[in-house]
């Protein structure tokens, strides 16, 4: 019963969450706690982990500033990138997921998921992150590349590379809060 209400207040929080990111809050940017929105999303997929046996390794840098960045976005692309990395991992053992989080530099806060998954094939890493192009059955081929414009709306970046072990790292890179009006002017 309790694993039945926690993925029922699960789907209600996703559910919130996609109208929050159609609906008119979608630009408005605040300094976030990256390491906080982290925890959020774990917690939205920690019954996905448990049931599908996956270990949890984060190392979330206790020292970072905060991004300015839209809260619901940025959560929608973690939860992307997770999603996909427990999907990865479904006919594969040990099943390992790592989430990282660090400074990149003085300005630049950067975050890593990397799983023990089967990984990408090299001939596809071109073109992970273009519109409608999926390796999986039932995939639209829309989750990467909407994590891309993201991102790259927040002024950052975002990359795939193998795994330590195997599997695959998708990383991406933000500007601190306090480095926003150089990025800006930058873009411009």
């Amino acid at each position: 019963m309790d694993q039945i209400e926690n993925a029922g207040h699960r789907a209600a929080e996703i559910i919130k969450n996609l109208r929050s990111m159609f609906g008119k809050d979608t630009t408005d940017k605040s300094a976030i706690d990256i390491n906080k929105l982290i925890w959020n999303v774990l917690g939205l997929v920690y019954i996905d982990l448990r049931k599908h046996r996956i270990d949890l390794q984060s190392e979330l840098s206790d020292q970072l500033p905060p991004v300015l960045a839209n809260q619901v976005q940025l959560q929608q692309v973690i939860l992307n990138l997770l999603m996909n990395a427990i999907d990865s991992m479904r006919s594969v053992e040990p099943r390992v997921l790592s989430v990282k989080s660090k400074m990149n530099g003085r300005h630049a806060v950067q975050v890593s998921i990397e799983d023990t998954g089967i990984g990408i094939d090299p001939a596809n890493l071109h073109q992970i992150f273009n519109a409608l192009f999926t390796t999986k059955q039932n995939g639209m081929g829309m989750g990467l590349s909407i994590c891309r414009s993201i991102i790259e709306s927040h002024n950052g970046r975002i990359w795939v590379s193998p795994g330590v072990t195997r599997g695959s790292n998708f990383q991406f890179e933000l500007p601190t809060e306090s480095n926003k009006d150089k990025v800006a002017a930058r873009a411009a």
